[in-house]
């Protein structure tokens, strides 16, 4: 007797690509969006002992494949407040979401290059780096086009290292921009 070839593991294989890679949209929304997200940046690193908390702005462009999954390429700008290290990252994001009426909970995953800069004693230098991050966070959906929210996520680097010189004496600096990134969200979906 022969048996079949479609099997549980197969069926299961289907439903998880189906899933993940194509783009069904069983909701009202449209599955584009852009989002603003003004905030603060807060060191953590011991790198950076006596930083202040400073400014944080993104903007990003996202895709949600279904309700419960989205993906989102992001960029921006933070500093820290007393310091003037400035940072520009580009990043990729992951979202599960659980919707709820009006509100949507998530929790995302993500990472990305950071270019991190410095102006010191006349000197600027530049180094890229790369990061990763986790958090979470919610919308509220006004109507099926406008949102709001907020969004929490906690970032590890790996060591920027910038030179510069002061009085003729080269100086080199190595930290990590670890650190707590709090953002209240406006979306448009489109």
């Amino acid at each position: 007797m022969k048996s079949s070839p479609i099997g549980p593991n197969s069926v299961f294989t289907f439903v998880l690509v189906l899933t993940f890679l194509v783009p069904i949209n069983v909701f009202a929304e449209p599955p584009f969006y852009i989002t603003l997200k003004p905030g603060i940046y807060s060191p953590q690193s011991s790198d950076l002992d006596g930083a202040d908390t400073g400014f944080n702005g993104e903007i990003a462009f996202g895709y949600r494949f279904n309700p419960n999954i989205a993906a989102e390429f992001g960029t921006g700008y933070f500093n820290t407040g007393n310091f003037d290290i400035n940072v520009f990252p580009l990043t990729l994001t992951l979202k599960a979401i659980l919707p709820y009426k009006r509100w949507e909970f998530f929790g995302l995953a993500g990472g990305g290059v950071y270019i991190v800069s410095a102006y010191d004693y006349g000197e600027s230098d530049t180094d890229a780096v790369l990061g990763g991050y986790l958090g979470g966070g919610l919308h509220y959906n006004i109507t099926p086009r406008v949102f709001v929210g907020w969004e929490g996520k906690y970032l590890w680097t790996d060591k920027a290292k910038l030179r510069s010189e002061a009085y003729g004496v080269p100086l080199e600096g190595k930290f990590r921009m670890d650190g707590i990134i709090t953002t209240a969200v406006i979306g448009f979906r489109f």
